[in-house]
């Protein structure tokens, strides 16, 4: 039974973070997997069953989701974008409960509360940026060129570690702050279409797709360990103060799911102008509300089964 819980989590895990916005830590924690995930990395050699215990079944749920989702999200983000993003916006709100249930009963001080705004203003800014900068880079151009540009490979292991310091912290968005620096749809773009041709026979490309992935996922790795420890200390020194700013990162990133780089630009589409990568299924007066009933169907439903988990537990606490 906890090897299936823990598996949709990481599934769960998955999907958030290949979402720019939405934070794969803070879908662990919605799960209540997080604090086993970093007490297993933590650990791993001191207790290294029980780490594996935890982290294959979650591992093997990142990987089956995170796959087919670089394809799906790439047709989503060109054709269904808002209703995408409602759809995640609606599952974090109904299920942003259960984040506040980890300092139920505590009353935030001064700093608590200079902690909540500060987080939500600095998830926020992610998104701003992600706006103002990103017609300013060009990344993709040396994804497309990258058998001449072999140091994008070592350029790939920090970007790999930034991305795992937002995996690692609830309510970072890995996949936003991927965005901001330039990565997110070179990264997608680039493994769906090499993915894609090595499907078809055409295996040119097969030597950076896995040097990319490697590379990435190196850095990943580095990251998730690092930041890691620093999370384990924090929980154990400062647990509500830690807390009460993870609520802060995740209050910002609702917001940030309706204002990034990718649907900034939905929205220009909307107003007429025209991107390569985006052609709406959908006119505005159908896509807008259709994605305001997904984000309130998801949230109902996210809240329901945060309802079920509390009952739940208060049953176990009972017996």
């Amino acid at each position: 039974m906890k090897f299936l819980k823990r598996f949709f989590a990481g599934m769960g895990i998955g999907v958030g973070a290949a979402i720019p916005g939405v934070s794969g830590a803070a879908i662990a924690v919605i799960f209540r997997v997080y604090e086993d995930i970093i007490g297993a990395v933590n650990n791993f050699r001191k207790k290294f069953g029980y780490s594996i215990k935890v982290l294959i079944p979650i591992l093997l749920g990142i990987i089956c989701a995170v796959i087919p989702c670089i394809y799906l999200f790439s047709l989503a983000f060109e054709h269904l974008m808002f209703v995408l993003i409602c759809l995640f916006a609606g599952f974090l709100l109904g299920s942003f409960p259960s984040i506040t249930d980890k300092v139920k009963g505590v009353k935030p001080n001064k700093l608590q509360i200079a902690l909540i705004i500060t987080g939500g203003l600095f998830v926020v800014a992610l998104g701003v940026l992600s706006v103002v900068f990103g017609d300013k880079l060009n990344i993709g151009g040396l994804f497309v060129n990258i058998k001449n540009n072999w140091w994008l490979y070592l350029v790939l292991i920090p970007v790999g570690v930034l991305a795992a310091v937002a995996l690692t912290v609830p309510g970072l968005s890995g996949s936003l702050i991927l965005l901001v620096i330039g990565f997110y749809r070179p990264l997608v773009d680039s493994v769906k279409t090499w993915g894609g041709n090595c499907i078809k026979g055409d295996w040119s490309m097969v030597g950076p797709l896995f040097g990319v992935l490697a590379t990435f996922a190196l850095g990943c790795l580095i990251g998730v360990v690092l930041v890691s420890k620093v999370m384990s200390f924090l929980l154990k020194k400062f647990r509500d103060s830690t807390f009460f700013t993870i609520i802060g990162f995740i209050s910002g990133s609702i917001f940030v799911l309706f204002f990034n780089y990718d649907i900034y630009n939905y929205y220009l589409n909307w107003s007429g102008k025209q991107f390569d990568n985006i052609n709406p299924v959908l006119p505005i007066y159908a896509e807008i509300p259709i994605g305001l009933a997904v984000l309130i169907g998801a949230a109902v439903l996210s809240y329901i089964l945060v309802r079920m988990e509390r009952k739940h537990n208060i049953n176990e606490e009972q017996d």
